[in-house]
């Protein structure tokens, strides 16, 4: 496809230098949609509708908001499901691409972005809606901060884990809710404690209660899309003892609250 072009009706869009923000509809047809290469590099924030993609760490069939890499030279398939939808994205030739890769390992192939970086391409949309004189510094500083999560994506995609460890992890999301204690997650994986803390802080670069928190925040994110639930509600879903402790956590975690976060939503 032609750089900074998408299968899409434009609703809004802004250049920043080589940067080209843009928010659009889908128009093309599922079936219609055949596989394709984008020349450039683009981040897409899915903000409404069911999405189909072929990125690492995408579920069959999206329908919460996630933000997708797409490397320069990127050929998939990634479609809507119907035509009620939107999203967002921010796309960089590939030259520039390049460029910011000698400064940062970026991927080389789609992913979905970790929170953090929705969060940031999040406040990178308002600025889309919400246009004034500092926006183009806003946006730049923006994309270097969603350069930085996409080199950490990577790096931490490079390390294979053990399968022991995998399902450590696994029990920590799906049983988010719950608070198992170290003694109990190392004698699942047959190891002393001492031992499966270190392997665990060496993978991922955070203990296990660190890494339970920053996925319990990760649930609050979807929450918040919830209009129907209470701030108060989620932060004792997601294991507060209150909303102010909720709050500091979140805006330490994203920099922003989340009421802030659920207003731009």
């Amino acid at each position: 496809m032609r750089p900074r072009r998408f299968f899409g009706e434009y609703r809004a869009e802004r250049r920043v230098g080589e940067l080209a923000l843009a928010e659009l509809e889908p128009t093309v047809p599922e079936d219609e949609v055949r596989r394709h290469t984008h020349d450039d590099a683009h981040f897409l924030l899915l903000l409404e509708g069911q999405y189909l993609s072929e990125a690492r760490g995408m579920p069959a069939l999206c329908s919460t908001r996630t933000l997708v890499l797409n490397p320069p030279g990127t050929t998939h398939r990634d479609r809507f499901r119907g035509l009620q939808g939107r999203f967002f994205t921010l796309s960089v030739p590939a030259q520039a691409w390049q460029e910011a890769a000698t400064v940062r390992a970026l991927p080389e192939s789609a992913l979905r972005m970790p929170a953090t970086a929705l969060v940031r391409a999040t406040l990178l949309r308002r600025e889309l809606q919400e246009w004034d004189g500092a926006s183009p510094l806003a946006v730049e500083a923006g994309f270097e901060e969603l350069l930085d999560a996409a080199a950490l994506a990577r790096a931490e995609s490079a390390v294979h884990a053990p399968a022991w460890l995998e399902r450590a992890c696994d029990r920590l999301r799906q049983d988010w809710s719950a608070t198992p204690r170290l003694a109990e997650l190392a004698r699942e994986a047959d190891l002393h404690p001492v031992y499966f803390a270190r392997a665990f802080r060496r993978r991922y670069r955070c203990s296990p209660g660190q890494y339970l928190r920053r996925f319990r925040l990760e649930r609050a994110l979807d929450m918040l899309h919830e209009r129907r639930a209470s701030l108060a509600d989620i932060a004792l879903a997601c294991g507060y003892v209150d909303q102010s402790h909720f709050t500091h956590a979140f805006r330490r975690a994203y920099r922003c609250t989340p009421a802030q976060y659920r207003a731009l939503a």
